[in-house]
């Protein structure tokens, strides 16, 4: 979440019984969510005819936490790394779309292509940033989903705190393989679809069962297709204080 969105909203905590809404994000109150609603669900994948598949395995969810350096966590070594190849293979993608080797003929599907592409980049150097800099912050998390041992989805999460002592889950950054990307704007054979909605499932789960605290969620987002997805979970442009 932008730093300006994250002082405003701290600003409004002294003003009560107020509702508003941000541009770009969304609020969701957890006590509106049931258990029903948020159990893993099946991947969908895209078949040689393009057509839809629904796997018979789960999606696998893991959680990182940046409560240790590098050097005393495997799991952050390990995320880094990902880190590193997404990046590099993000930036391939798009030098390849911008020089025709991957062709789109659409220009449309080009354009969007390339942004979400763009977007991912930004996002992918800045959670880097957290490994590089061998930031240490219990209250900052990242969540994975996986299928069959690969990567989809990678959210990053961080805590926080207002004055009054209510704590809320900001997921400020929801990052793509590169590759997963380009095969679900393009309907190619292996796209996997629905990590998202696994994704935010699994971060709910999670936070009722370990930091049962946390009464709120607000997630920054800017891709209509997460923004559609998180809105089917509840998540709202109206936030009440």
């Amino acid at each position: 979440m932008t730093k300006i969105l994250k002082c405003f909203l701290v600003i409004l905590t002294f003003i009560p019984s107020l509702c508003f809404s941000v541009d770009d994000a969304l609020f969701l109150e957890l006590a509106k969510i049931s258990e029903e609603s948020i159990h893993s669900i099946n991947p969908v994948t895209l078949d040689s005819n393009g057509d839809r598949v629904i796997s018979d395995t789960l999606f696998i969810s893991e959680k990182v936490s940046l409560d240790k350096p590098n050097e005393q966590s495997e799991q952050r070594r390990m995320l880094k790394a990902k880190f590193q190849s997404y990046i590099a293979r993000n930036k391939e993608l798009i030098k390849q779309i911008n020089s025709g080797e991957i062709a789109i003929p659409d220009g449309d599907l080009k354009l969007n292509t390339r942004l979400d592409l763009t977007n991912n980049q930004r996002f992918l150097e800045s959670s880097y940033e957290d490994f590089t800099e061998n930031k240490i912050e219990g209250n900052i998390h990242y969540y994975l989903t996986n299928v069959n041992d690969e990567n989809v989805i990678i959210s990053r999460t961080e805590i926080e705190e207002d004055l009054s002592g209510i704590k809320t889950l900001e997921v400020d950054l929801v990052m793509s393989n590169p590759d997963n990307i380009l095969k679900n704007r393009l309907n190619l054979q292996g796209a996997v679809k629905r990590a998202s909605v696994d994704n935010i499932r699994s971060i709910i789960r999670d936070i009722r069962t370990n930091n049962p605290t946390i009464k709120k969620v607000v997630a920054y987002v800017i891709s209509p297709i997460l923004e559609s997805n998180y809105r089917r979970m509840g998540f709202e442009t109206l936030f009440c204080l």
